[in-house]
């Protein structure tokens, strides 16, 4: 006498859905997907290993899982990486909103003490100087233009000026020493 089976029927449909949770996984509250071995799918669908490992064989659900799983991943990495330049360009505007109200203000301060009665300290120059260049480089950043020209710039104007104002003070000390040395004789 044969025993009855316990496993249910694998029918076209049946095998189908089987089948698609191999290769496609199911959505995780995580984000990503979770995928199933074909002994989990044989006990969760109750149908017999042997007969849906013949299948998976049969059809290569290994192979179509693999492929389904690399363009799942790229267009996962495609998703987010829209998501981080959509991003990025809200946070260049918020950081260019910012740098626009640091020169307002700069520009305000200076208005307001540009009176010819106006007593401005060298230090309070300074600091909106320091302020208004650097809202500059968060603008410049913000645009995506670079800030190393910039300190280039800076720089070499900063020591041509130095190297003229030594070559002053050389020209000063010779010509001292030139008096110096007329009364002398």
């Amino acid at each position: 006498m044969v025993k009855k089976s316990d496993f249910k029927k694998l029918t076209p449909t049946l095998l189908e859905e089987i089948r698609n949770k191999f290769v496609q996984g199911i959505e995780a509250n995580t984000g990503g997907r979770k995928l199933f071995t074909i002994d989990q799918l044989a006990a969760d669908y109750n149908v017999a290993k042997p007969t849906l490992y013949k299948h998976a064989k049969k059809d290569d659900w290994v192979i179509k899982q693999k492929r389904f799983q690399d363009s799942y991943l790229i267009e996962l990495d495609a998703r987010r990486k829209k998501e981080l330049i959509q991003e990025s360009v809200s946070f260049d505007k918020t950081c260019l909103a910012i740098a626009k109200g640091i020169m307002g203000q700069v520009g305000k301060v200076i208005s307001k003490n540009a009176a010819p009665d106006a007593d401005v300290k060298p230090q309070n120059l300074v600091a909106l100087s320091t302020a208004a260049t650097n809202a500059q480089r968060v603008a410049k950043l913000a645009l995506g233009e670079a800030t190393d020209n910039m300190d280039i710039n800076t720089n070499v104007k900063d020591s041509e000026s130095f190297r003229r104002a030594l070559e002053r003070l050389d020209r000063l000390s010779e010509d001292i020493g030139e008096e110096n040395t007329s009364a002398i004789h």
